[in-house]
């Protein structure tokens, strides 16, 4: 009797246990591919330096593009002259013509990048996935002890008592002390 009792002690604590170990795993689980630091969020963070990355290559190509350019307006004579041309100017020796309809100007418009903000990532809150690993536990563990009940292997105290009978000898109640 003493070594049922005991194996019964021993069966509850595994229960308990697988249950609990079960839990834990679901709620690691659940963390590392959508909590704050897991695998979505992290991709989600991947994706937007990627189009960080990609921004600032285009406005490091149009700086260089624009350094080229003051350069050459601050030592080459022929773009100097090429440029006073298109703002009208002339040099000795040159006549102007206009010709109506037909705009001097020429408008250059310098694409300076777009403008990228953060974006928070999303990803399951800590609560959530704590609580997806104790549900996991609760279930489990109720199924575990609803399969050992089935089995009667584990009986309600209340329903012991219930039904326990009362021994008797010819009609009188028999009290065992």
């Amino acid at each position: 009797m003493i070594l049922f009792a005991e194996t019964e002690n021993i069966m509850m604590r595994f229960k308990l246990l697988a249950s609990a170990l079960a839990g834990t795993a679901c709620y690691v689980l659940v963390s590392f591919v959508g909590g704050r630091d897991g695998l979505w969020a992290t991709e989600q963070l991947q994706e937007q330096k990627r189009l960080l990355a990609a921004n600032t290559a285009v406005i490091e190509k149009t700086n260089e593009e624009l350094n080229l350019e003051k350069v050459a307006l601050q030592k080459d004579m022929d773009v100097i002259a090429a440029y006073a041309r298109k703002l009208g100017f002339i040099s000795e020796g040159e006549r102007l013509v206009k010709i109506s309809g037909l705009s001097m100007r020429e408008t250059q418009i310098v694409d300076a990048g777009t403008v990228m903000r953060h974006k928070e990532s999303r990803y399951i809150p800590e609560r959530y996935c704590k609580g997806v690993g104790f549900i996991v536990f609760i279930l489990l563990y109720a199924v575990l002890w609803l399969f050992d009940y089935s089995r009667g292997a584990v009986q309600l105290h209340f329903r012991r008592k219930l039904y326990k009978r009362k021994a008797s000898i010819q009609g009188m109640p028999v009290y065992d002390l």
